[in-house]
């Protein structure tokens, strides 16, 4: 009678500790989640594409270390972790807004910049090899400025359009 009891008392305290184990993994699940969640929402809720771009290795990093609260945030939210599609959209037709408005902003200020300085050299009867020197490395610093900005603009949109194909096939 004694060492049914003592299996018994073993077997409870065997069930406690599980039950407590249980209870301290899905603990630390939801504080992972929770840290997971409030560490990447601001970035998210800005929406600035250079940003999710910058915190997508991390994230990414995040979805290897910690499958379970990462599976657990999807379920919930219904959303790949850690950025919507729609966040991604959002942040896509921003960062395509920008480059139009950058590329109208720097279309008119080479045309006024470009119209003062043949004005300029007009104005001094300077028709000289310095002259249209002058103009061509005016010409060469705006197809370089366009150049470099471009540039960018192809970076971050088509990194964008990859994270969001990624984003598509996960949940």
């Amino acid at each position: 009678m004694l060492e049914v009891l003592l299996i018994a008392l073993i077997g409870a305290v065997v069930l406690l500790a599980e039950h407590a184990r249980r209870d301290r993994w899905r603990l630390h699940q939801e504080r992972l989640a929770a840290m997971l969640l409030t560490s990447l929402a601001p970035v998210a809720v800005r929406g600035e594409p250079r940003d999710l771009l910058a915190w997508r290795s991390a994230a990414d990093a995040a979805r290897r270390m910690f499958p379970a609260a990462v599976g657990a945030i999807e379920r919930q939210t219904g959303e790949a972790f850690p950025f919507s599609r729609e966040v991604i959209d959002e942040a896509h037709a921003r960062w395509t807004a920008e480059w139009l408005a950058w590329e109208r902003r720097h279309d008119v200020e080479f045309k006024q910049r470009t119209s003062a300085l043949e004005s300029e050299l007009l104005d001094a009867g300077d028709d000289t090899p310095a002259g249209r020197a002058r103009l061509a490395a005016l010409e060469d610093e705006r197809l370089q400025t366009y150049q470099q900005r471009y540039e960018e603009y192809v970076r971050i949109g088509n990194g964008l359009t990859a994270l969001k194909e990624r984003e598509k096939t996960r949940v």
